[in-house]
């Protein structure tokens, strides 16, 4: 009858050594079957022991020369004992996947406090039936407001809507994690703005064009001042610069061909004996910059919006946090 012994050990070399030695032949001699493989965790921990069953099959006068050959078994799948149900292996998430899970629990939390802040502000100033519409990005959001009278929350040129946008952000960003910029929107208001700034930059270029004369825009924000930069560099026969310092920075719209000045405007001025619009050399005077504003074409959109709550934003205009 042959001889054999399982073995039980933390690899399968160690338990084959083992077996060796305890029944007292040598590999060449023996055939050895692995019924259970080692396993090790990701930092080198023994999660399942090996287990090896050797034979002895040769005496040792009639010892091969040939390997002996480790029989393997196919791992099984391990049926679980609640019925229906199977044992999943567990993953190991890699770092970078635990980072990223992190910063979106982050910007989770941030984005939830961003929008418990609204509220607050919302009950503060009696506004009442506003909704609060989401779209969450990798690294921002877009937080809408939607309902009636919203006019008190948009204030003058958006000021007020700019300002809880603001405020909002310095809170959310107290958090740990990366920076987290919101974007507030209030009853489509952005769009209705930028529609109305891309429109006055058309108007304005195509006057500025037409005479000559550079044209001043009223005071806005970096973002405003970039919407109509963008239209500008599509208009021909004009440019565009800012000027000034925040939040009085202006937007200024110049002829890239500016009018000549005529050679008759001296004759003229001798004949008809007036000095209007020259100095006292007799030098033309530049005509100043010409100052335009929105006001008009933002009275078109938002004039079905507005109500007498819009006199109460003067209450609000500071808001602490």
């Amino acid at each position: 009858m042959a001889k054999e012994i399982t073995i039980t050990a933390n690899s399968e070399q160690e338990a084959l050594e083992q077996a060796y030695r305890e029944l007292g032949v040598s590999s060449q001699q023996c055939d050895a079957q692995v019924l259970q493989p080692a396993k090790k965790s990701l930092f080198g921990k023994i999660k399942q022991q090996a287990i090896v069953k050797v034979t002895v099959v040769r005496d040792a006068d009639t010892v091969r020369t040939a390997p002996p050959v480790i029989k393997q078994d196919e791992p099984k799948a391990v049926k679980s004992a609640v019925p229906g149900k199977e044992i999943k292996e567990e993953t190991v998430e890699s770092p970078a996947e635990e980072a990223q899970k992190e910063q979106n629990n982050n910007n989770s939390a941030k984005l939830q406090a961003a929008q418990e802040y609204l509220q607050a502000i919302l009950e503060k100033m009696g506004v009442e039936g506003v909704t609060m519409t989401v779209e969450e990005g990798e690294e921002s959001a877009t937080i809408t407001l939607n309902g009636e009278h919203l006019g008190i929350l948009i204030g003058h040129h958006g000021e007020t809507l700019d300002a809880l946008q603001h405020l909002t952000t310095l809170v959310c960003n107290r958090l740990d994690g990366k920076y987290f910029r919101v974007t507030l929107d209030c009853g489509q208001y952005r769009d209705k703005r930028q529609k109305a700034l891309k429109d006055l930059a058309k108007r304005t270029s195509i006057k500025v064009a037409r005479t000559g004369r550079s044209q001043m825009l009223e005071p806005m924000n970096p973002y405003e001042r970039r919407i109509v930069h963008s239209v500008v560099t599509e208009m021909e026969g004009v440019t565009s610069k800012s000027k000034g310092e925040d939040p009085n920075r202006r937007v200024v719209i110049l002829p890239t061909n500016p009018r000549p000045k005529s050679s008759r405007d001296s004759y003229d001025r001798r004949r008809s004996g007036g000095s209007r619009g020259y100095d006292r050399r007799g030098s033309r005077r530049d005509h100043p910059l010409e100052r335009v504003s929105t006001e008009g074409t933002m009275e078109k959109i938002l004039k079905a919006e507005r109500t007498e709550e819009e006199k109460k934003a003067k209450k609000y205009s500071k808001i602490e946090f």
